[in-house]
């Protein structure tokens, strides 16, 4: 009867490991399936990052990333930090690790027609080239070189870092891997008289020490950041001696003053104020 016993609980205990074995495996087995699957799910999300690129921008503009990525300043690209109808802004990383933003500008020959207006006239641009692709090179050649300008007198604007053909990387504006928002999409800025003096300095200085007129100014191409105003979208910027930059300035001033004056801030007069950017006294 005991030995019976004996017998019964040995079965007992070997079904017993069994069923523990079973559960183990079903445990690893789940686990390798977890880990298949998290690979498949980076692997579609890097597939939907390079669809994205890839369905934007052209073989050429591809070929010319790819060899950033291959051979530097490029270690990686993130998401989206911005889209538009010039272009698409990228966070990214270069290879030391440090967030940087990339610029894409896109090949489309809609855009090319306006961009003309800006480089006609620019004392800077001698030649302005017919080839689409060849504008645009030349569109993002030129924000560069306006950054750069603004950059070096120091204003609150991206240090641009490198430009290839309709790439440019410049300095990243945020934390981490979140980028400073725009100016419009900030409902109570903090200090807004401080600001709106932070911009109205900015467009004086940008005039009188850079030479240069944005072009486009407005909250929806000033950044956010520590409460301060950062500058972007620098392209369209022309010379002081373009035959259009009075106009330009005035019409940034314009757009700036209505923007400050709908948060309630009392501005100062724009006809005063315009004669004081171009330094003539009246």
């Amino acid at each position: 009867m005991e030995e019976n016993n004996k017998i019964a609980d040995e079965e007992s205990e070997e079904l017993i490991e069994s069923e523990k074995d079973k559960k183990f495996d079903l445990i690893i087995d789940e686990l390798q399936k977890r880990k298949i699957d998290i690979k498949r799910i980076k692997k579609i999300d890097q597939s939907k990052k390079r669809a994205t690129i890839d369905s934007v921008f052209d073989e050429r503009t591809i070929f010319t990333l790819n060899k950033l990525l291959v051979n530097g300043p490029l270690e990686r690209i993130e998401g989206t930090i911005s889209a538009g109808k010039e272009a698409n802004v990228y966070l990214a990383y270069d290879l030391t690790g440090k967030e940087v933003a990339i610029k894409i500008y896109k090949i489309d020959s809609n855009t090319s027609k306006w961009m003309r207006n800006y480089i006609i006239g620019d004392p800077r641009f001698k030649k302005i080239p017919r080839n689409i692709s060849k504008i645009i090179y030349l569109w993002a050649s030129k924000e560069y070189k306006n950054l750069k300008r603004a950059y070096k007198v120091g204003l609150s604007v991206p240090n641009p870092i490198f430009i290839k053909n309709n790439i440019l990387i410049m300095e990243y504006i945020g934390f981490e891997s979140i980028p400073a928002p725009i100016l419009k999409d900030i409902k109570t800025p903090k200090n807004i008289f401080n600001l709106m003096n932070e911009v109205l300095t900015f467009i004086k200085e940008l005039y009188q020490k850079a030479n240069l007129v944005h072009g486009d100014l407005s909250e929806f191409n000033i950044l956010y950041h520590n409460q301060k105003p950062v500058v972007i979208d620098m392209s369209q910027a022309v010379s002081i001696y373009h035959p259009k930059a009075e106009v330009y300035l005035a019409r940034d001033i314009s757009n700036i003053f209505k923007y400050f004056e709908k948060l309630g801030t009392n501005t100062p007069n724009p006809k005063d104020f315009y004669y004081e950017v171009i330094d003539i006294n009246i």
